[in-house]
């Protein structure tokens, strides 16, 4: 990845809530254990049911999240994160995700990003409280009822 793309992929990276606070060599070591992967419209980025083996960020185009009925969850945009959940929780991927315009993806492995929070435990602290942030905040957004925690 030349400079210019680096520079953009960490300024994407900045604007994603999961890894906010981290520092700019922070940002870097992520960045290193990154893979560019390109996709054409129609191409199937991951499956229902499939393990949870990586998560990504969105470079340019766009993707769809599906169910098994193959009705659309949602459109994924540049600079959006998905997959992370699956890759944190061990767990299998709960939609499809199909590209709907070509596309380049930030792939981010799951045994790399386990490596990256195993030596540095400071940038796992931070991920893990933003992932926690994230997950209360959906929660509240797809519920009409207040919880206390």
């Amino acid at each position: 990845m030349d400079e210019v793309s680096q520079n953009k992929a960490i300024n994407t990276l900045r604007k994603i809530p999961v890894f906010s606070g981290l520092q700019g060599d922070e940002y870097q070591q992520l960045l290193s254990i990154c893979t560019v992967s390109y996709f054409r419209s129609g191409d199937i980025i991951f499956q229902e049911k499939d393990p949870s083996t990586a998560m990504y960020v969105l470079l340019s185009g766009e993707a769809e999240m599906q169910t098994g009925t193959g009705g659309c969850m949602f459109v994924m945009k540049p600079g959006d994160l998905f997959g992370e959940i699956g890759v944190i929780s061990q767990a299998q991927r709960t939609a499809t995700a199909m590209v709907s315009q070509d596309a380049a993806l930030l792939e981010l492995g799951k045994d790399k990003f386990d490596f990256l929070l195993g030596k540095n435990p400071l940038v796992m602290a931070k991920i893990l409280r933003n992932v926690a942030k994230v997950l209360a905040d959906r929660l509240v957004s797809s519920s009409n009822h207040r919880y206390i925690l």
